[in-house]
């Protein structure tokens, strides 16, 4: 059976620095091997304070980014200078100056020749040593879980040379790509159709083949991949394969949650939203199980449901009936109203057994929306 999903697909964030020459004799301190200091003009370029609140519908719009820390180092990776960005007073630099006027940076390394950012994600980041130290810090899935406040990180080791190096006021100039680390999937409602099913509840929605953690800089390991295979058991609340830690990031569960004319949808917010890591180049599709419970039938079909039944979407195809072969990290992919519809013919008593696909549309953070369809 197929149903519609839109996918949404993310614009990277540009971060914009200019770096110049020093022309303040007194903020000069150079240090042995670092060269001449460096003055840098930082200016953040498609990136604001946004309102998305967690359950509506992720649409065009700009990646959030309300704090971070930005990295310059040498060419072998040495944390030279750390500034932290965000709106308090006891940041170093302050959002707001970044998206408007810029932020003038001055008495850098003569040696810097790279840029780093990692945005909405502060704790155990190293401010010395190596910046691999810092690229390999871990994430885990479920501090994703908010829209707002996704792990963003962008790099650049190009600068490029003013026209006139020896003009004081000429820039270094380089751009740096602050993109999420993860990609996000989101349903709008559950529906039956046909002439079998009367009436259901929704017990669960479960992400499975999906990667628990990653690592700041977006890379993820095979050995972080969860698939949790046929077992009714471990898709159920708290249990071993999805601990309370999980929820509602991973997964939700009901105890009462109808459907009304044989359609179920959120009961708050706009969808179920769901925040999972995934690589730019792209990574594994997850699948989604849906735990029913309470199913009702016509007298006249003879078919009954003493206990629970799974629905498992396998995978996706994009506008066109391509299958979504990845997903890639600042991509959306929606389910639209309507368009997950299921029949008796999708239900097993087991999950990831009897799979359905669905037709998704994929959008572009800047969030820009693209359609899929899932498959059931």
């Amino acid at each position: 059976m197929k149903t519609k999903f839109k996918h949404l697909t993310l614009m990277a964030t540009a971060l914009i620095f200019g770096l110049s020459s020093c022309s303040n004799d007194d903020e000069i301190r150079v240090r042995e091997g670092e060269g001449t200091p460096k003055s840098l003009f930082l200016k953040i370029s498609g990136s604001s304070p946004a309102t998305y609140a967690e359950g509506s519908v992720q649409g065009t719009g700009p990646v959030t980014f309300s704090k971070g820390l930005l990295y310059f180092t040498d060419n072998d990776g040495v944390i030279k200078s750390h500034y932290t960005i965000g709106t308090e007073a006891t940041d170093d630099i302050n959002i707001a100056e970044l998206t408007t006027t810029g932020k003038a940076i001055s008495n850098l390394p003569g040696d810097v020749s790279a840029v780093y950012i990692v945005g909405n994600t502060l704790d155990n980041l190293p401010t010395s040593g190596n910046i691999s130290a810092v690229k390999a810090v871990v994430l885990n899935v479920e501090t994703q879980g908010t829209i707002t406040d996704v792990s963003l990180y962008g790099e650049t080791t190009s600068l490029t040379s003013p026209e006139d190096p020896e003009n004081p006021d000429a820039y270094y100039t380089c751009t740096v790509n602050l993109a999420p680390v993860v990609a996000r999937f989101e349903l709008t409602d559950i529906k039956a159709s046909g002439n079998v099913i009367t009436g259901f509840k929704i017990a669960g929605i479960f992400i499975d083949n999906y990667f628990s953690q990653a690592t700041v800089n977006g890379s993820v390991t095979a050995g972080n991949l969860k698939d949790n295979g046929a077992s009714a058991i471990a898709f159920n609340d708290n249990s071993e394969a999805y601990p309370e830690s999980l929820k509602p990031f991973i997964y939700d569960w009901y105890t009462d949650l109808n459907a009304d004319n044989n359609t179920v949808t959120p009961p708050t917010g706009a969808v179920w939203g769901y925040n999972v890591f995934a690589t730019a180049a792209g990574s594994a599709v997850p699948r989604i199980v849906i735990r029913l419970t309470d199913i009702t039938t016509t007298t006249a079909s003879g078919v009954t449901y003493p206990n629970e039944q799974f629905i498992t979407i396998k995978g996706f195809k994009k506008e066109g009936g391509a299958s979504l072969e990845t997903i890639k990290a600042g991509e959306v992919y929606s389910i639209s109203t309507g368009l997950l519809n299921f029949d008796e013919t999708d239900l097993a008593g087991t999950p990831n057994l009897s799979t359905i696909d669905v037709e998704v549309t994929v959008t572009l953070a800047n969030w820009v929306p693209v359609a899929v369809t899932p498959e059931l």
